[in-house]
């Protein structure tokens, strides 16, 4: 493992929480779209430029791909059996990711772990979103903004200066072949890694 891969897959568990679905009775937003949607997003404010990060979201099977260039392989993750995974393509290698907090916020009502506020209105590539405050009780939460059918249009860390933020969104049918993992070894990213700067 190089510190570039470590601050790859740190930068790919951060990026999760990209798509979200609509704001029930606009009192507390969920996190699972209910159409396929595509979104390019640009971060803003940060000393590292990894270019575009692309997430897509497939509906009818639950399941969220990122891809991002500066990444060592795309990132998976599967809402049914609450797993993610990094897959490179340039190794033959699935790998694993460990549960995190950052992984559950996608997978469960944001409320479970925090308070959630609905803040005002904005404009962000267009389209018009609510930002909401969640603040986790781990003190990992945040501010993110999403349109009246659940998609995500921008999103900053507490404490963080940079911010993540669409460029386009496209709706429309998702080819579930990009969504599929495939058929190479697998193994697992061991939970005392995450974080940890790796020499290389």
């Amino acid at each position: 493992m190089t510190r570039r891969l470590a601050t790859a897959l740190t930068s790919s568990i951060l990026a999760l929480p990209l798509l979200a679905a609509p704001a029930l009775a606009q009192q507390s937003p969920t996190l699972l779209p209910t159409r396929d949607v595509a979104v390019t997003f640009r971060l803003t404010g940060s000393d590292r430029m990894p270019g575009d990060i692309n997430a897509a979201w497939l509906a009818s099977q639950r399941v969220l791909r990122v891809d991002n260039a500066s990444a060592p392989g795309w990132l998976m993750v599967d809402q049914p059996s609450q797993r993610a995974f990094m897959v490179m393509e340039g190794q033959r290698l699935v790998m694993r990711l460990p549960q995190a907090p950052e992984i559950a916020m996608l997978l469960d009502r944001p409320e479970s772990q925090g308070r959630v506020t609905r803040l005002g209105r904005r404009t962000v590539a267009g389209m018009g979103c609510t930002d909401w405050r969640i603040e986790r009780r781990d003190g990992k939460g945040g501010t993110a903004c999403l349109t009246q059918d659940g998609v995500l249009l921008r999103a900053q860390q507490t404490g963080r200066q940079e911010v993540l933020e669409a460029t386009r969104v496209s709706y429309g049918p998702q080819d579930p072949g990009r969504f599929r993992l495939p058929g190479y070894p697998q193994l697992q990213l061991p939970a005392s890694l995450r974080g940890l700067r790796l020499p290389g």
